[in-house]
């Protein structure tokens, strides 16, 4: 079973990545360096600085749920495994390589390895949902053009949302999580996966409590699609503030579909679909598309790699 876990795993991507070459060859890569060619450095450059207190928000938020948890690292550091993390995520697949935030965390803080496991799960929900919430006030916007989209996202919001509320019954979360684990980990921590299991649900913030940080999350995701949209301008695509606040998110939600590596492919697709309606040309997605990753994902995975050879990590 493992085996044909490990082969979909390393299988799926593919299917994203086949689709990107796809686009980029219907887009013409002759179009879309005619697009590059032409982009102002000086949007790509406030662009990119925009990132500095998104990172930081953004790990605010979860430092604020890690102390909840009795989880007490200084937020500087945080930030610094943070983009380790987004360094590991954008090289592997499904983003799994997010998950070495836990090891970090857990040798920082030296709380248990379910501890910093639920403090990991908890954060993914709150970015998680917070996109998907973006991603439904775009859908309304779409409403008269993609009548089924709203609805379609909603049902799938509340059905997340149920399984989610259900697995924190902790009875049925420890055997759900216990599958999760062994995915995930190393296979000399599998054997412990029934004490991770009953750590994982001590000091669960409550979902009132959550509210805070998925707010605040809601406003880093946001200066993340403003980041987007000065990254637009500097390629020449005009399209409304509006567009790339809340259509952009249902691209980028998409993006999520695990068939590929850090969306590409899925979120292209999407992209040239939805924003159709502003008569912008494919090749222009696509060299926006590419831009926005190099500027929101691949130079802050850069410094996290550096970050990554700075800190040493102990597998104990």
């Amino acid at each position: 079973m493992s085996r044909k876990i490990a082969y979909l795993r390393n299988f799926l991507p593919l299917i994203g990545l086949t689709l990107f070459a796809y686009i980029i060859w219907r887009a013409g890569i002759h179009n879309i360096l005619k697009v590059l060619i032409k982009m102002n450095s000086f949007y790509l450059f406030l662009a990119f600085i925009i990132f500095i207190p998104r990172i930081f928000i953004s790990t605010y938020k979860w430092q604020m749920i890690a102390k909840k948890q009795g989880i007490d690292v200084d937020l500087l550091y945080m930030v610094k495994i943070n983009l380790i993390g987004l360094f590991y995520g954008t090289i592997t697949p499904l983003w799994i390589g997010d998950a070495i935030r836990i090891f970090y965390l857990k040798e920082k803080s030296k709380k248990s390895m379910g501890k910093c496991m639920s403090n990991f799960v908890i954060d993914q929900l709150i970015e998680f949902f917070s996109l998907f919430i973006l991603a439904i006030i775009g859908s309304v916007l779409l409403i008269n053009i993609f009548p089924k989209l709203f609805t379609t996202l909603l049902v799938i919001f509340v059905t997340i949302l149920a399984i989610v509320l259900l697995l924190k019954n902790g009875k049925i979360g420890r055997k759900f999580f216990s599958l999760v684990y062994g995915f995930i980990l190393p296979q000399k921590f599998r054997n412990k996966i029934k004490d991770y299991s009953n750590e994982f649900y001590k000091d669960m913030p409550s979902l009132k409590f959550l509210m805070i940080p998925l707010l605040i999350e809601i406003f880093s995701y946001s200066l993340f699609f403003l980041q987007i949209y000065i990254v637009a301008i500097a390629l020449h695509i005009y399209a409304p503030l509006t567009a790339f606040l809340f259509i952009y998110p249902v691209a980028s939600l998409i993006g999520q579909i695990p068939i590929t590596i850090s969306g590409f492919g899925t979120r292209e697709s999407a992209l040239i679909k939805l924003f159709s309606i502003y008569e912008i040309d494919a090749s222009k997605i696509v060299a926006l598309s590419l831009t926005s990753y190099v500027i929101t994902f691949l130079i802050p995975a850069l410094i996290g790699m550096y970050y990554s050879f700075r800190i040493k990590l102990k597998f104990e």
